[in-house]
């Protein structure tokens, strides 16, 4: 992780326009704003997974940034004040930064979020529609999971991964076993932690479900057809069968990618290599990275685009 860190670090290029600390603003997080302004009025909030690596984030922002649109890179753990595990992370980070966004005139507010970063986008996005108009879940889950630590390996703890309100969200049990998990790795030649997900994905009660019908907008979900890390296509074939039953009233788009891997995004990273796919086919994987990144800018055209002025 501190190699990551440091190699984020390094190829960071833009200044933020501000940054917020958690003592005096309430979240962690750097606003960044764009030359040309593609999409006036509206910003997104960008948050990473279990990675827990903020300077990944802002790396990520930056190349939306560079195509028009303001990003707020959030970090929401594994920072100073912040958990330093996946225990009952307070989902009001987003809150917070949705609405000091509101304050600065931002009249839309999108969010992105992967892996456990799109778990917690699913659940802000259906706790607080009135404040975020849309979402794009990468590699997401259908459930709120139960939290862990990572030491030693996956450590469960007996509590869920969020909390709302002071109050830890209801949860799904995990089966972590470093068995299972060195026997699927093995297997896959990748990082894999299917086994652990599975059964909560297929078989969650509805209590620990996420309430996606809740979102307040339309949904873009971009995952591999198959990923080797955790669920996401079953969990994305359920919510798209939850969204579905439910009358949602607004549009949800799925992109699966033959040739992809969970970290689904157009920078390039030394940890892409943890996964089989990569490492076999890295063209055509950054091919799929670019098109997810284009995909994601015409989502927010198209959401937005009766609210954009004409150029």
């Amino acid at each position: 992780m501190k190699s990551s860190y440091k190699t984020a670090l390094s190829r960071l290029t833009l200044v933020p326009e501000r940054e917020f600390a958690l003592g005096s603003d309430g979240f962690t997080g750097a606003l960044y704003r764009p030359e040309v302004d593609e999409y006036p009025g509206k910003a997104v909030i960008m948050f990473g997974g279990s990675d827990g690596i903020y300077p990944l984030t802002r790396l990520l922002a930056e190349q939306y940034v560079a195509r028009g649109m303001t990003i707020l890179a959030l970090a929401y753990w594994n920072e100073p004040g912040l958990p330093y595990a996946f225990e009952k992370v307070p989902a009001e980070s987003v809150e917070k930064a949705a609405l000091r966004l509101r304050g600065q005139g931002f009249e839309k507010i999108g969010l992105w979020g992967i892996s456990m970063g799109a778990e917690l986008a699913l659940i802000a996005g259906s706790l607080m529609p009135e404040l975020i108009s849309c979402v794009t879940a990468v590699c997401p889950t259908n459930i709120c999971g139960q939290g862990f630590v990572k030491k030693k390996g996956v450590q469960q703890l007996e509590c869920s991964a969020f909390s709302w309100r002071g109050e830890e969200l209801p949860w799904a049990r995990l089966k972590a076993s470093k068995f299972a998990i060195l026997r699927d790795s093995l297997r896959e030649r990748s990082v894999c932690l299917r086994s652990c997900y599975e059964d909560a994905v297929q078989n969650a009660p509805e209590e620990a479900q996420i309430k996606v019908e809740n979102l307040g907008g339309p949904l873009l979900m971009l995952l591999p057809e198959h990923d080797a890390m955790w669920c996401s296509e079953i969990s994305a074939d359920k919510i798209e069968a939850r969204l579905k039953e439910k009358g949602f009233a607004h549009p949800c788009e799925c992109v699966r990618y033959k040739f992809a891997s969970h970290m689904l995004v157009p920078i390039t990273s030394r940890s892409k290599k943890m996964f089989r796919v990569e490492r076999e086919h890295p063209d055509e994987c950054r091919k799929s990275d670019s098109d997810a990144f284009e995909k994601t800018l015409a989502f927010w055209k198209e959401v937005w685009q009766d609210e954009l002025p004409q150029r």
